[in-house]
């Protein structure tokens, strides 16, 4: 079975596909180009030959198929109320319609059952659908030469744009602190502090991309050294931040940071490993079409059922207190004035 995983990253898209434990396509898109023509992604997945795929989800979704997908469920999936997001995803559903293309969505850590809810709380990422993805593909990997049950470690994932980290213990997804609710990543801020929320007021999506480590550095005239030691701090609050919830043998780095991390974080105690992978392609994508293989029912299927990632139920916003509740759905009403 050939089976593809889609990544939609900051600043590429990647399309791979897998057959027996080797990538066997693979196609990089300039995401400029993607938000002109979404409907490349489509050409890429027919290209590959696969006859399952998943990925394109976004803050995440249980597994459905995307011909199933209603405007609910796009909300969810981008939680954006730009008309041009929601065009695009329009015109993917559209052709995965025409073209009959057997695709699925993916859950984000939010959704899993293996995620006790206090973790979840008044939280809306605590690892997005790609997030999630490599970290399926890093217990997939690492169960080729440590028993599934006994996994416990922390992936870190240093991105372009955001940072993710998540706790595995015993080979399942236990917590996790998402790009836009942990430390400040390469380009965008992370968390932002609630006073200066609250300052700024209301601001459109694009700014959660913004104010990182990057700016940072052009304000106060920072070399790549210094970007490299900021970044490198911020990842290990991160991961200390996730030992509450595991007692870590091990880190996993990931992402296009990766390389710099290792070198900066095996000064200290614990073993730190890069995630490998099946061969060229993005982790995530990979991750992404294990799943699509464990959705067909083919060899990664026990690894899946095991992780529990086919039962994710629910939404993002389920966890919100009533409280803030209120508030939500005030904004939500703006958008459909």
């Amino acid at each position: 079975m050939i089976s593809a995983g889609i990544d939609p990253g900051t600043g590429s898209y990647d399309v791979v596909a897998i057959e027996k434990g080797k990538v066997v396509y693979r196609k990089k898109l300039k995401t400029e180009e993607v938000r002109a023509s979404p409907e490349i992604v489509i050409d890429a997945i027919e290209e590959s030959g696969a006859e399952i795929a998943a990925g394109l989800s976004g803050y995440g979704l249980p597994v459905k198929p995307f011909s199933e997908l209603d405007d609910v469920d796009m909300l969810l999936m981008t939680l954006n109320f730009e008309l041009e997001r929601a065009i695009g995803l329009r015109k993917i559903i559209k052709a995965v319609k025409e073209r009959n293309v057997n695709l699925y969505t993916i859950p984000a850590v939010i959704h899993l059952p293996t995620v006790p809810p206090w973790r979840k709380m008044n939280r809306i990422d605590i690892g997005t659908a790609d997030k999630l993805c490599s970290a399926v593909l890093a217990v997939a990997k690492l169960s080729e030469e440590e028993e599934l049950t006994k996994l416990n470690f922390i992936l870190a994932e240093v991105g372009e744009g955001f940072n993710a980290f998540i706790a595995v213990r015993n080979g399942r997804i236990v917590d996790g602190m998402g790009g836009t609710t942990s430390f400040p990543g390469y380009s965008s801020l992370g968390a932002m502090d609630a006073e200066l929320a609250y300052l700024i007021g209301e601001f459109p999506k694009k700014l959660i991309f913004r104010g990182g480590i990057k700016s940072f550095a052009e304000d106060w005239k920072l070399g790549d050294r210094d970007v490299i030691n900021i970044l490198s701090e911020f990842v290990m609050k991160g991961i200390k931040a996730m030992e509450v919830s595991v007692d870590a043998d091990f880190y996993v780095l990931s992402g296009r940071f990766a390389p710099e991390m290792l070198r900066k974080l095996r000064e200290g105690e614990k073993e730190v490993k890069l995630l490998g992978g099946f061969g060229k392609g993005k982790q995530s994508a990979q991750g992404a079409a294990i799943i699509a293989n464990a959705i067909a029912g083919g060899e990664y299927k026990e690894i899946v059922d095991y992780m529990r990632i086919l039962e994710a139920k629910g939404t993002v916003l389920d966890y919100i207190t009533s409280d803030i509740m209120e508030h939500v759905r005030r904004g939500i009403r703006r958008f459909d004035h």
